[in-house]
């Protein structure tokens, strides 16, 4: 049997030396593909800290700083990064997470109720409008605000404006990710029970990917624009080089 374990231990092909970065989808099916196994795991691990629903911001803050180390091609020690990320970031990604969630609540239920007004009166199509308005900005900010946040020292007012400016800067991308995480959750929908497992296998660990994914150039240039430097812009403080050792 030592040619199968031979065959199994062989190295790989190896990366050119001057093959050109990848970019764009190419990096982004790089990446999935290279990190299949620790995204399924990711996933499990974000569902599990996440049963107490309290924990749920902290759990996606934590399970974003890990797609953003995927994304930066950084070595991951996945529980170990996970945990203290959740630990970091737990009291911020909380105040955050509720927050966004009130706002989300809020603007979603005053679209229902326009909603239901604007069949007997089309006037109320235009609060149906703002308040739809409102709950996707709402959604792209939330999204770049937690990779903000895990990517600088930044927070409260400073990274909800550093979230705002990447949302103006580059809002397609980030809405082009936010429709990848819909149609997600609209095939698990549509091809229910046969996707019964879809959410315990990829869909919140791969929807964080996506959300990282679309939104690091943004956030790159947000933080620029706030005067933030250093490897990925703020990772050398002692909170983030701890996560690193």
């Amino acid at each position: 049997m030592n040619w199968m374990t031979n065959w199994m231990m062989r190295e790989g092909p190896g990366i050119p030396k001057n093959a050109p970065k990848k970019t764009g989808l190419a990096l982004f099916f790089f990446v999935l593909f290279r990190e299949a196994w620790d995204l399924f795991k990711l996933n499990v691990m974000l569902l599990v800290l996440s049963i107490p629903l309290v924990t749920i911001p902290a759990a996606f803050a934590a399970a974003t700083r890990i797609t953003v180390l995927m994304v930066q091609d950084e070595n991951v020690y996945l529980w170990r990064d996970f945990w203290r990320a959740f630990r970091q970031y737990f009291r911020a990604a909380t105040v955050a997470g509720l927050a966004f969630a009130a706002v989300l609540g809020l603007s979603g239920y005053a679209v229902y109720i326009y909603a239901q007004m604007a069949r007997h009166n089309l006037a109320f199509a235009i609060p149906v409008a703002i308040g739809a308005s409102v709950v996707i900005v709402t959604a792209m900010t939330a999204s770049v605000y937690f990779v903000l946040m895990v990517r600088s020292e930044l927070h409260g007012a400073p990274l909800l404006k550093a979230a705002l400016m990447a949302v103006l800067a580059r809002p397609l991308p980030i809405l082009g990710g936010l429709a990848v995480v819909a149609a997600l959750w609209v095939a698990h929908i549509i091809f229910y029970p046969a996707s019964v497992f879809m959410p315990v296998v990829f869909n919140f660990s791969l929807g964080s990917l996506v959300m990282t994914f679309t939104a690091f150039r943004a956030s790159d240039f947000a933080l620029s624009l706030a005067g933030v430097t250093g490897p990925d812009h703020g990772a050398n403080d002692p909170a983030t080089a701890q996560m690193r050792n």
